[in-house]
């Protein structure tokens, strides 16, 4: 049974990669077209940029932070493999990431003021017709520093049991 859409579509197929450059170019190819933005149906306008696949598909390295004008080049010649770069939570992140797109584009609800998305002003929630993770959960914030951007700060999908907890404090849309 559905919790926030009578009709919930399918999930969309997972990235399939096998490289972190594979990897990079399905996310751009999601992302970065359109010239970055994604005009969401919620009325916020999100800005994208390269540096967003890092936290989006779930990258790490041995190193604290990851700049992309440091990275990129090291990335798109990483066509085998991943070199020193991991991904979280077992890649997970990484092949949802057409979910999470469709999330920004097409949120079934956004709440703002959540009290566990501290790094985030915006919780998106999109239901799919998809178990055992029937919902994509997408963060944004607002980069009042770069003339009030809204970018994303991540995405991941969540159990049916788990949604209640992202479903708090003010809902904003619909």
């Amino acid at each position: 049974m559905s919790l926030l859409n009578s009709n919930p579509p399918k999930r969309p197929s997972c990235c399939s990669f096998s490289s972190i450059a594979e990897l990079y170019h399905s996310f751009s190819g999601l992302f970065l077209n359109s010239d970055g933005y994604i005009d969401s149906k919620s009325g916020h306008r999100i800005s994208t940029f390269d540096h967003h696949f890092f936290h989006m598909c779930g990258i790490t390295r041995d190193k604290a932070r990851l700049f992309m004008p440091e990275e990129k080049e090291q990335i798109l010649t990483l066509t085998v493999d991943f070199g020193e770069y991991e991904l979280v939570h077992g890649g997970s992140r990484a092949r949802d990431i057409p979910s999470a797109h469709a999330t920004l584009l097409e949120p079934d609800e956004v709440w703002c003021e959540n009290p566990i998305a501290d790094s985030a002003e915006w919780v998106y929630i999109k239901e799919f017709d998809s178990k055992p993770y029937p919902f994509t959960v997408a963060l944004l914030m607002q980069r009042r520093d770069e003339n009030g951007i809204i970018v994303p700060v991540s995405s991941f999908c969540c159990k049916k049991n788990r949604i209640k907890a992202w479903r708090q404090s003010r809902q904003v849309y619909p």
